[in-house]
């Protein structure tokens, strides 16, 4: 009889055990649209790469080297967006390229765009690239900005 409690017992705890791994299993699945990119993301050939490298071999045949551009990322976080903003100064070794959230990037002369399209007055578009948008930033309303506390 204690041997039929214990063996009772045993299949019990392994189900439930079962069960509580199951359930942890699944609601980090679920949580996974919260998963932030790491580093391993950003290799040679990954999409998010790719996708950077088609974007900026554009640009850079269409910005002058030397000329200061501001990379505008898709909304995220600041710490997500570093990885992108280095890979795409990587891309364009012969302009200065900074995040356009940058204080330095007042001063920028073009900035390049990925995902939503800028809705900014002080900026005109100067042509829609393979996964990003290249915009001009007009001279006068770059003046004020720059002038602004």
């Amino acid at each position: 009889m204690l041997k039929r409690f214990l063996l009772g017992l045993l299949v019990l705890w392994s189900g439930v055990s079962l069960l509580a791994e199951a359930r942890r299993a699944v609601t980090g699945w679920d949580a996974r649209a919260e998963w932030r990119s790491g580093p391993d993301n950003w290799r040679f050939g990954t999409p998010q790469v790719a996708g950077l490298e088609t974007c900026f071999a554009a640009a850079r045949r269409l910005v002058p080297p030397g000329s200061l551009v501001a990379y505008a990322t898709p909304p995220e976080p600041p710490e997500a967006a570093l990885l992108p903003v280095r890979w795409a100064a990587y891309l364009m070794p012969a302009q200065d390229l900074l995040a356009r959230d940058d204080a330095a990037a007042a001063a920028a002369q073009y900035v390049v765009a990925r995902g939503a399209p800028l809705q900014d007055p002080g900026i005109t578009q100067l042509r829609q690239l393979p996964g990003c948008v290249l915009y001009r930033v007009n001279r006068a309303n770059r003046a004020n900005r720059v002038s602004r506390p």
